[in-house]
């Protein structure tokens, strides 16, 4: 991919650097070093995206986030943070499959999909965060 097309997920990762100072600033050091994790490797893979480590680096930080994020809510936390957290997982699900289908179809509108799990994932974690 080139960087003309790769810069704007470049740029919406650095969302999730901007989420990790707020719930540092909160007082959550646990979400907050997460969600620095989070943001180092998703900029790395997006800085020069190619299929490998780095790839498979930034998958196994997301997919450990969904858990914990999952996890916390469910353990944690009431009803309406359980019904938020269905929405946006049902919204990431979707957006995923629409990728999916424009990267396959060849379209760079993809792109604008992968954007937004970015950004409902970044401001997703101030409902664990705030009650």
């Amino acid at each position: 991919m080139s960087y003309s097309y790769s810069k704007f997920l470049l740029y919406s990762s650095c969302i999730i650097g901007i989420s990790s100072v707020i719930a540092y600033i909160m007082n959550d050091v646990y979400v907050s070093v997460y969600l620095l994790i989070l943001f180092l490797t998703s900029v790395n893979f997006w800085r020069k995206p190619e299929y490998g480590l780095r790839r498979n680096i930034d998958l196994t930080v997301v997919y450990m986030y969904a858990i914990y994020t999952t996890l916390n809510i469910f353990l944690l936390k009431d009803e309406f943070h359980r019904v938020i957290l269905l929405i946006v997982f049902l919204s990431v699900i979707m957006y995923n499959l629409i990728e999916k289908i424009l990267y396959y179809l060849d379209s760079p509108k993809w792109i604008i999909f992968h954007m937004a799990m970015h950004i409902y994932v970044s401001f997703g974690i101030f409902f664990i965060i705030l009650d």
